[in-house]
């Protein structure tokens, strides 16, 4: 549907510099990695995947969303059992260098240059987005990957016209769906692009694509089959509930509102180039509007369309949620680029003094985290040092060697056994008057008005002091575990960062009563 490209001759410098660069970015990755500070929802994908290696998701823990990521990630909880944390961080920072290359490749297959790809690949780099998701166990650089290649292989059927790329296209933007949700109108939008604009070969390859997603989506329809129930709770109703109850719970119901979703998600386009860039695209596509646009061109419309509203439908908004748009926004810039080398030399450079400009409020917050880390450590290591104090001086107790906890990352790397019902993390058991103790004993959660069940078994230790709310959201969701350790007698000690509050089983165990 458009004409190969060919590739620019050699230059004795080409690789070199390609090696150096992806040197640069092996290292700033890995740096960040183990420099950024934990982000309040790594609880739940470490723990997801710490439990997907020994349980069956949904039927024997709960877990809030699609099961693709926590399964990805179950290896590395077994491989590593005493740097789980760390290893799943670096296989994150690995998946960021692997989505930029398929990036910098799509670009290549859909004819831009190889400068121009290389530029908007680290463009797209270098937003707090991509910054802060390629640093943390997190189930979004997963599917930006699986989307990327998706858009590589697009743009092959486009060139090809064979059915078998648009399905495998298909493929690949499913298991991005079976990984996270918001993933689904990108999708979506591919195929509307290939339905709408493939002409009389655009329905059969909508229908190929099609049975590809299906394919893809195939560990949620697995989940789904193992237990119902859960897979609905955690995977859909969950997400259209709880958050809306926590805020108001807290008193910011307000800050859900479309007016603050909005301002939020142009704050996050803002941290970075893409806001810059899609008002620079929008632009150049109004500019243009008369031209014939190539399928790789329009494709890149249909599919940054989608991204925006799959960046706009979590509530709340978060940073994380613009993860979506990159894809297309990296093919979409490669062409503007292009564009671009047919401008005055004054106006190329404007471009790109501008864009450099606008990378610059998305890289510091991992600056910041590299230069506390140089003043002060890692603190992935601190944290893994202090589940190793944690487990030692759990068993030195004579107690037992399982645990309690909404935070667990904090303590996986202790070798003790951690309740499968708190695997949400603070999440499920934080709005757990919106399920109620039914539905939490039937999906295997715990929640406040079932804290009781532990009595017939009580835990060796209780860790506490990482959820005890924020300025934002005062509610402190540790408060209840702390009441419950207090009330049966345990005995707390200072963890050795300061912060947290392990909570030891001394000997009998009174019984339960109410406050």
């Amino acid at each position: 549907m458009y004409r190969s490209f060919v590739l620019a001759p050699p230059r004795s410098y080409a690789l070199p510099v390609a090696i150096s660069v992806t040197i640069a970015l092996a290292l700033w990755f890995g740096l960040t990695a183990i420099a950024t500070q934990f982000d309040h929802d790594e609880s739940q994908y470490v723990a997801g995947a710490y439990f997907s290696g020994r349980l069956l998701i949904f039927r024997d823990f709960l877990y809030l969303q699609p099961p693709l990521h926590s399964w990805t990630y179950a290896p590395l909880a077994w491989l590593f059992p005493d740097h789980m944390v760390l290893a799943m961080r670096l296989a994150t920072a690995l998946t960021a260098l692997f989505t930029l290359s398929a990036l910098w490749l799509a670009q290549r297959v859909a004819g831009v240059s190889r400068d121009s790809a290389a530029i908007a690949t680290l463009l797209v780099a270098s937003t707090a987005a991509f910054q802060f998701t390629g640093a943390v166990v997190r189930n979004d650089m997963l599917p930006t990957l699986l989307s990327a290649m998706g858009l590589l292989v697009s743009l092959l059927a486009l060139r090809h016209c064979k059915r078998g790329y648009w399905f495998i296209a298909g493929a690949l933007f499913g298991l991005a769906i079976a990984t996270k949700l918001n993933f689904a109108p990108l999708g979506l939008m591919t195929g509307l692009f290939v339905l709408f604009t493939g002409g009389r070969c655009g329905f059969k390859a909508a229908c190929f694509l099609a049975l590809g997603a299906l394919a893809g989506m195939a560990p949620m329809l697995i989940a789904w089959w193992a237990a119902p129930d859960a897979f609905f709770y955690g995977v859909l109703t969950y997400g259209a509930t709880a958050p809306h109850a926590w805020y108001a719970a807290n008193g910011a119901f307000d800050e859900l509102d479309r007016l603050e979703k909005l301002t939020d998600l142009l704050k996050y386009l803002w941290k970075g180039p893409a806001l810059v860039a899609l008002l620079l695209l929008c632009g150049n596509w109004i500019a243009t509007r008369g031209r014939v646009r190539s399928p790789g061109r329009r494709l890149a419309i249909w599919m940054t369309g989608g991204a925006l509203i799959g960046a706009a439908l979590p509530t709340p908004s978060q940073v994380q949620y613009v993860m979506p748009l990159l894809p297309s926004l990296a093919l979409a810039l490669g062409y503007l680029l292009d564009d671009a080398r047919r401008w005055t030399f004054t106006r190329r450079q404007a471009l790109l003094g501008l864009l450099c400009l606008a990378a610059i409020p998305g890289m510091l917050p991992a600056t910041r985290h590299i230069v506390s880390m140089l003043r002060g450590g890692s603190p992935v290591l601190k944290a893994d040092a202090g589940a190793r104090w944690v487990g030692m001086t759990v068993r030195a107790m004579g107690h037992g060697d399982d645990i309690v906890t909404l935070s667990p990352h904090m303590i996986l790397g202790s070798g003790l056994d951690l309740d499968p019902r708190f695997a949400a993390g603070p999440f499920a058991y934080r709005t757990g008057w919106t399920m109620g103790p039914v539905l939490a004993r039937q999906v295997h959660a715990m929640i406040p008005a079932t804290l009781a069940d532990m009595d017939h078994a009580p835990p060796a230790a209780i860790l506490t002091g990482y959820e005890n709310g924020t300025r934002k959201l005062p509610l402190r969701p540790d408060g209840g575990l702390i009441a419950y350790a207090r009330r049966h007698g345990y005995r707390m000690l200072t963890m050795p960062d300061g912060v947290g509050r392990l909570y030891l089983r001394t000997g009998r165990f009174p019984p339960s009563r109410s406050d």
